[in-house]
C-alpha cells in the first residue's frame, strides 16, 4: 500500500484597524494534514486539523478506502526539492512597531482621511511526500498592509485603498508611492475628453479568471470552452503570453500542485505570442481526454486531487510582462489607473462591464489626481487584442517586493 502525506503549517499576526489606530491583535497558528493510501487503483483520504499524529491518521485513509473512489495514476515521486523564500521574516513585534509608526504618520499628515482594515504578518509552511520518494517542502513569510480609506467629510463607505504586501517591507519606498496617492486622492479632476480611454489596471484577477474557464483541460475538451477546436490558432495580440507559473517569487505559494508535480523551472505556456498552445490539466483529466499533462492538479489538503481550486485560490495563471515603457506606450495620452472597481463581470461569450468605483488620473509616470466614478466596458478579443496596451513590469508604483504588474488596454467609458 502506497502512502503520501501532507502537512500545512500557518501562523498569522494581524493588526485590525479602525479610524486610524490598532484596536484589536489576532494571532493564528494552525497545522492541517492529511494522509492519502493508494491500492489496487483506489484512493482513500484522512485528514484532520490540528497536530494530530499520522498513524491515526493512516488508519482513517485506510478505512476511506472502502469508498471506492478510482485513483488509477502513478504517484509522482523520486523528487526532493526544499525551498525557503524569506529566513528574515517580520516577527510578531516588528509588525505592530510598523504598524503604530505608519498609523501616528498617517494621523499626523493626513488628518482628513481615516484608515481602517488590516496589517498583518504572515508565515506559512507546505509539505508533501510519499513512499515513491517524493519530498517537497515549501517555506515562505510575508507581511501586508491593506488600508482602507475615507474622507471625513464625505458619507461614502470608503474613498481609496492603500495596500503594500512583501517579504520585507520597505518603509521608505512605501511613503514614496504613499504620498503621492493620498495627495491625489486629495485632487479631484475630470475624466479626460473621450469615449475611449487607456485603461490601467495593478489587478488581471478579471481576465485571468475567465482565461481559466476556457483554458480548462475537462472543458476544452468537452466542448464547453469558447477556445474549443482553437489549439494552435491566433486568439489575442501577438504580444500576449500566458502560462501556469508556480514560482513563489511571483506569488507566495508552493511550487508544486496538489498531485506533487513540480514544472521545469517552474512554469507551463498556455497561450504563447497570441497563440493557443496548451490547456492545463491534472493526471486524471490528461489521461482522460489525451492531452498534455501540466501540472495543474488543486483541491483542499484533504480533498481529492483535480482542476478546482488550488492551495485556497486560482489555478496560478500569470501573464509574461511584454511592454517596459508604459509612458511611451501612452503616447502622450493621459491613462486611468484603476484602484477599485467591484460589481463588474465577463459573460460567457467574453463581453465585459465594470464599475469603477475609485481610480486616478496618470501620465504613465505620475499621479495626477482623483477622478469621478464611471462604467467601463469592452469584450476579451478587443481588450487583449486590437486595444491591448501591453503588460508592463510594475516598476512605478511601489506596492511591496513582490514582483507585479500593470496591464493597459483601451476601454469604452461610460460616464
Amino acid at each position: 500500500m502506497k502512502q503520501e502525506f501532507i502537512v500545512i503549517r500557518e501562523k498569522e499576526t494581524a493588526a485590525r484597524v479602525q479610524n486610524s489606530s490598532v484596536n484589536a491583535v489576532r494571532i493564528k497558528d494552525i497545522v492541517k494534514k492529511a494522509v492519502r493510501v493508494y491500492e489496487n487503483g483506489k484512493i482513500g483520504i484522512s485528514g484532520a486539523i490540528g497536530d494530530i499524529g499520522e498513524d491515526a491518521l493512516v488508519k482513517g485513509a485506510v478505512e476511506n478506502l472502502t469508498a471506492g473512489i478510482d485513483y488509477p495514476y502513478p504517484l509522482t515521486g523520486n523528487n526532493k526539492d526544499h525551498r525557503s523564500y524569506n529566513d528574515k521574516a517580520v516577527s510578531s513585534e516588528e509588525l505592530l512597531e510598523m504598524a503604530e509608526s505608519i498609523l501616528a504618520t498617517l494621523q499626523k499628515e493626513y488628518p482628513d482621511f481615516s484608515f481602517s482594515e488590516t496589517i498583518a504578518s504572515y508565515g506559512m509552511e507546505v509539505e508533501m511526500r510519499n513512499t515513491e520518494g517524493l519530498d517537497l517542502k515549501y517555506s515562505d513569510a510575508i507581511c501586508y498592509l491593506g488600508l482602507l480609506l475615507k474622507e471625513k467629510k464625505t458619507a461614502n463607505l470608503f474613498d481609496g485603498f492603500i495596500s503594500c504586501d512583501g517579504r520585507q517591507f520597505d518603509l521608505n519606498k512605501f511613503w514614496d508611492i504613499t504620498r503621492p496617492v493620498l495627495e491625489a486622492y486629495r485632487t479631484p479632476v475630470a475624466l479626460p475628453p473621450g469615449d475611449t480611454l487607456p485603461i490601467i489596471s495593478f489587478d488581471t484577477s478579471g481576465p485571468l479568471g475567465f482565461l481559466a474557464k476556457s483554458l480548462n483541460g475537462e472543458r476544452y475538451a468537452t466542448g464547453s470552452s469558447l477556445f474549443t477546436g482553437k489549439m494552435e490558432q491566433q486568439l489575442f495580440n501577438e504580444k500576449v503570453s500566458l502560462e501556469i507559473n508556480r514560482n513563489p517569487i511571483f506569488s507566495p505559494k508552493p511550487f508544486f500542485d496538489m498531485e506533487g508535480v513540480v514544472l521545469k523551472d517552474d512554469r507551463y505556456p498556455l497561450i504563447a505570442g497570441g497563440k493557443l498552445v496548451n490547456v492545463f490539466t491534472d493526471k486524471k483529466t490528461a489521461a482522460q481526454y489525451n492531452l498534455p499533462h501540466t501540472g495543474a492538479a488543486a483541491g483542499e489538503y484533504d480533498d481529492m486531487p483535480g482542476l478546482a481550486a488550488s492551495w485556497n485560490s486560482p489555478i496560478p495563471l500569470r501573464f509574461q510582462s511584454d511592454s517596459t515603457d508604459l509612458r511611451a506606450a501612452l503616447k502622450g495620452q493621459l491613462a486611468v489607473l484603476v484602484i477599485s472597481s467591484s460589481g463588474g463581470d465577463f459573460t460567457p461569450d467574453g463581453s465585459f462591464a465594470a464599475p469603477v468605483q475609485v481610480s486616478l488620473l496618470f501620465d504613465g509616470e505620475k499621479l495626477l489626481g482623483k477622478l469621478p466614478e464611471f462604467t467601463m466596458r469592452s469584450h476579451l478579443n478587443k481588450m487583449l487584442g486590437q486595444d491591448y496596451i501591453g503588460t508592463f513590469d510594475n516598476n512605478i508604483l511601489y506596492l511591496g517586493d513582490l514582483p507585479n504588474q500593470l496591464q493597459g488596454y483601451y476601454m469604452t467609458i461610460m460616464r
